[in-house]
């Protein structure tokens, strides 16, 4: 009961201390304006008029002044015929330069760099420091694998039985 009464008495205090409402009905009417038609009223008759107008152009027989102009900017039809042509061209022309170096073969051998790290992953113990092992016999071992390969490859094409990529 006790916080009743505390709120009571500070609602008491909020409601002496508000200021009184204050209306402008009370004053003289301000005087009568002129108000003129709004940018709306023109907006509606504007494009009423365009409408009328644009269905009198699309009833006529004769081709209007605008269909002239669209016509008279727009490119023909030899003109695409021409672009697409060339256009045609080189595309035959990068194919076929695609072509030639796709059919080019595979260089006969392949220089190995750093073939220590190759064919040695491990530590090289037992190794004289500064040389390294004979590894010729290992390249013309793979140089012959490679050549049978190509040999193979070359039969294929002659006989017809090899498959490309751009067939």
């Amino acid at each position: 009961m006790f916080l009743a009464r505390r709120s009571v008495a500070s609602t008491r205090l909020l409601l002496r201390n508000q200021q009184p409402r204050r209306l402008g009905s009370h004053a003289a009417h301000a005087e009568p304006v002129n108000e003129g038609v709004g940018r709306s009223f023109y907006v509606t008759i504007g494009s009423i008029a365009s409408g009328l107008v644009l269905y009198r152009l699309s009833q006529s027989d004769s081709p209007s002044w605008i269909t002239n102009l669209i016509e008279k900017w727009t490119p023909s039809e030899q003109l695409f015929e021409h672009r697409n042509a060339i256009h045609t061209v080189a595309m035959e022309k990068a194919a076929n330069d695609r072509h030639l170096f796709g059919s080019q073969g595979p260089r006969e051998s392949y220089d190995l760099k750093q073939h220590e790290v190759s064919f040695h992953p491990g530590p090289p113990y037992n190794n004289i420091a500064g040389g390294a092992p004979d590894l010729s016999h290992v390249r013309a071992h793979y140089e012959q694998e490679h050549k049978t390969k190509e040999e193979a490859r070359a039969l294929r094409a002659k006989d017809g039985k090899a498959v490309s990529l751009y067939d």
